[in-house]
C-alpha cells in the first residue's frame, strides 16, 4: 500500500459523504455502484492522450471496467476486476427489476469474493457490505494514479 494522495484523499471524503451510511443497501449499492464507477472511468481519463474523444461513445460502465482493466498486466489483481463486474450485475439487477431475485445471497457473494470486507469482525451483514464497498473504492481509487508508480501483480491475489 503507497501514501494516498490528495487526490484520493479528496475522491474517499467524498464518498463517505455520498454514500448514505446505515440506509437500504439497495440504496448504498447504488451509490457506491455511481462513485465507484466514476474512479474507474477517471482511470481511462488518466491514461488516453484524448479522453474526450469518448464523451459522445456511450461507454456503459461494464466496456469502462473491461477498458480500465486493459491498463494492467493480465494477472494483475483478478479479483478486483471480477468485484467491480459483479457489482456492475447487481446494480443493473436492482436497476431494472423491482424485486430482483436473490440479491441478498449476490451481495453476500460479492462481500466474500473480494479480500477486505468480508474478514471484518462485525457480523451484521450491511456493515460488512459498506466496509466492502469502501474498500473497492479505495483500490480502484488508488488505481487512478497508479500509471505513475510500480505496478505490483503481487498484490493481494
Amino acid at each position: 500500500m503507497t501514501d494516498a494522495t490528495e487526490r484520493e484523499v479528496e475522491a474517499f471524503r467524498r464518498f463517505l459523504q455520498l454514500l448514505p451510511h446505515g440506509e437500504g443497501i439497495e440504496l448504498i449499492l447504488l451509490k457506491a455502484h455511481l462513485l465507484i464507477e466514476e474512479q474507474v472511468r477517471q482511470i481511462i481519463k488518466e491514461r488516453l492522450s484524448n479522453p474526450s474523444a469518448l464523451d459522445d461513445a456511450r461507454i456503459e460502465c461494464y466496456q469502462a471496467i473491461c477498458m480500465a482493466q486493459a491498463f494492467f498486466p493480465p494477472d494483475f489483481q483478478p479479483w478486483l476486476w471480477d468485484g467491480l463486474k459483479k457489482l456492475n450485475k447487481i446494480r443493473n439487477d436492482i436497476a431494472h427489476n423491482v424485486e430482483p431475485v436473490g440479491l441478498e445471497d449476490r451481495i453476500d457473494h460479492l462481500v466474500t469474493a473480494y479480500p477486505f470486507g468480508y474478514h471484518c469482525a462485525d457480523d451484521d451483514k450491511l456493515a460488512r457490505f459498506e466496509i466492502s464497498m469502501w474498500c473497492l473504492f479505495t483500490t480502484v481509487s488508488e488505481l487512478v494514479e497508479q500509471n505513475n508508480r510500480v505496478i505490483s501483480t503481487s498484490r493481494v491475489q
